[in-house]
């Protein structure tokens, strides 16, 4: 044999290369151009989506005032003014106070025998009033017939009589005095006369 060749069978070098390094440089350059494809792609989204936004945006503003073009701004005016009439109207309506409304109450419920001789009307801060009055009735029964007529009223409360005599002809003598309800005495309720008492029927004697 000769001595000048090597009967070594050990390699001297590495059979098979560093290839483990090799995958892992490809592998995140791979990664590194597929983030880069998405911030691509989001940022085209999102410069699509503004100008969408934009054009969107740009069409409303044409359609709105091609509506204000389509109405009389003088007549829109003339409208608002005339809404605030009816609104200051209406206002008011509701804070009239109509005493006739006592005049109507008292014409239903009260009874053929019994006459009221004088009346005074307190009206107070909340719209409600103080009713006083003066009377005569033919009798004792029909005063408790009366009484039974104004407690029976739902617009009146706190009804006393009091003063209750009988005068030189035999008549009873009374005084009344009441709480209206405000209800009774506003214009805009009472506009169509009708009084939730008048519904009770008189008693006959």
């Amino acid at each position: 044999m000769d001595p000048s060749v090597s009967t070594s069978f050990i390699p001297k070098k590495p059979l098979v290369g560093d290839s483990g390094h090799g995958a892992m440089g490809g592998l995140l350059t791979f990664v590194t151009v597929l983030l880069f494809i998405a911030s691509l792609l989001a940022a085209g989204g999102a410069f699509g989506y503004s100008k969408y936004l934009d054009s969107a945006l740009a069409d409303k503003d044409a359609s709105l005032k091609k509506a204000e073009g389509a109405f009389d701004t003088r007549s829109i005016q003339d409208l608002q003014r005339l809404d605030s009439r009816l609104t200051e109207a209406q206002t008011l309506l509701q804070g009239h106070i109509a005493p006739s409304g006592i005049f109507t109450f008292l014409s239903a419920t009260t009874l053929e025998q019994v006459q009221f001789t004088s009346l005074a009307l307190s009206l107070e801060a909340n719209g409600s009033a103080t009713l006083i009055m003066d009377g005569v009735a033919t009798s004792f029964s029909t005063l408790a017939l009366q009484s039974d007529q104004f407690s029976a009223a739902k617009v009146l409360r706190d009804v006393i009589f009091s003063g209750i005599t009988n005068d030189a002809s035999g008549r009873v003598v009374f005084s009344v005095s009441a709480n209206v309800d405000p209800s009774l005495l506003s214009y805009a309720k009472n506009i169509t006369p009708t009084v939730s008492a008048a519904t009770a029927e008189t008693p006959s004697q």
